[in-house]
């Protein structure tokens, strides 16, 4: 059973976090604080959520499966691309972006 709460407060606070994350990315001194938390490149708030690889997607830092009491906390939300949140999954964050880091000697 999902341990997610699909209700009308979880849709208003999605949508109040994707508007933040379009205000963030319209002015220069705060669109870095509206990239992707996962690879750091822009997202496209053009498209509308979840429509496209690049588009917007509310991605919770610890997993909603494994913290469901933080789930509807925005403390715990952070922006990624649809793709990057996809590809994540539920597991921990690589704060160096996606992918392993490449060996020192490489």
């Amino acid at each position: 059973m999902s341990k997610r709460n699909h209700s009308s407060r979880m849709h208003r606070l999605r949508t109040e976090f994707f508007e933040e994350g379009k205000r963030l990315d319209a002015d220069p001194d705060t669109q870095h604080l509206a990239d992707c938390h996962l690879c750091h490149t822009r997202i496209d708030y053009d498209a509308e959520p979840g429509t496209t690889p690049d588009s917007h997607t509310l991605d919770h830092y610890f997993p909603v499966e494994d913290y469901p009491e933080l789930q509807d906390d925005p403390d715990n939300f952070r922006h990624a691309h649809f793709n990057c949140n996809s590809s994540r999954g539920k597991g921990d964050v690589n704060e160096n972006g996606l992918g392993e880091p490449m060996a020192a000697w490489w």
